[in-house]
């Protein structure tokens, strides 16, 4: 069965590798992965999430959100958003990066001086990429 989130042969490199990922609408296998996590965790995993789908509903994205939550991006150091997303470090940007409509991927450095202590009293961040 085809399912909405399948891509197809013209799709990027990128996208074609989500292709690769297990079906979340097959049944489980003993093939499955497990993956060991706190509930902390999961919770940061749903929040970023849940931030995605808003921010694509709000903003009028036209990509589909688990599309973006599966390929990988520079904000999470290369990661996908379901890998990164448990990570407190990753999480915050993905909320950043939601929050203020930074476009669809961003430099992990300047997030990270946006949320940093020291950023107020740095001066204004240099001009970014439109």
């Amino acid at each position: 069965m085809r399912h909405a989130f399948d891509i197809t042969e013209t799709a990027s490199p990128i996208l074609r590798s989500i292709d690769t990922m297990p079906d979340p609408l097959d049944p489980d296998s003993l093939n499955d992965f497990p993956v060991v996590t706190t509930r902390r965790r999961l919770t940061r995993l749903a929040l970023v999430a849940a931030e995605t789908g808003a921010r694509f509903q709000r903003d009028g994205v036209e990509h589909d959100p688990m599309a973006w939550l599966l390929a990988p991006r520079d904000i999470f150091d290369g990661m996908d958003a379901i890998d990164a997303a448990a990570e407190l470090r990753h999480c915050t940007r993905a909320l950043v990066l939601h929050g203020l409509g930074m476009g669809l991927d961003a430099d992990p450095a300047l997030i990270d001086r946006l949320c940093s202590d020291e950023a107020a009293e740095e001066g204004p961040l240099p001009p970014s990429d439109p």
